[in-house]
């Protein structure tokens, strides 16, 4: 492990900013920093002292879902729905809404597994049982996410779960029938 000294010899404040692993620097950064001088009190001093510097450096505070993340998500929701015979699927414009900036706070994968998650459990039969081109919106309740979908019968016979789109808004209105989580 690399003592603070190596890191500051290193230009950390570059490190921590910017990048594919800025996230991951920054949590090594104020790990050494904190355990090499002590300078922080608690935690929320140390994240507080990282935002200071990545606002200053120009980056953005929360990483954005990339197109690799978002396959991910897509192979752990086939995962779970192919118990009901469904496919999940995203379109072009949900990487693109997933990353907007009209959501007051970024969606994050997290948000996302959780919300398919807890749609199967909870109405992983129900979608099953809905007749192909049948839309609807899967809302979750606790973190105001909302992801409209439409059911599509692909060339196999089998049902795609084509998520069309996915917002953060607290009071998501819609004439499509809702499943809230």
């Amino acid at each position: 492990m690399k003592r603070f000294k190596e890191y500051i010899e290193e230009d950390p404040v570059k490190k921590i900013t910017t990048g594919p692993h800025a996230g991951r620097w920054m949590v090594k950064y104020i790990h050494n920093r904190r355990k090499a001088t002590g300078v922080f009190d608690d935690k929320n001093d140390a994240i507080k002292h990282a935002q200071v510097i990545r606002k200053m450096k120009g980056a953005k505070l929360d990483e954005d879902v990339s197109k690799n993340d978002l396959n991910q998500i897509e192979k752990y929701a086939d995962k779970l729905f192919a118990a009901v015979g469904i496919d999940v699927e995203f379109t072009r414009h949900f990487l693109d809404r997933v990353n907007d900036e009209r959501n007051k706070k970024p969606i994050n994968s997290a948000e996302l597994i959780r919300l398919f998650r807890l749609s199967y459990k909870k109405y992983g039969k129900k979608i099953a049982k809905m007749n192909p081109d049948a839309e609807a919106v899967i809302s979750d309740m606790e973190t105001d996410v909302n992801m409209p979908f439409v059911l599509n019968l692909d060339r196999n016979g089998m049902l795609d779960l084509v998520a069309k789109t996915v917002m953060r808004k607290k009071d998501f209105k819609t004439r499509n029938q809702k499943l809230e989580v």
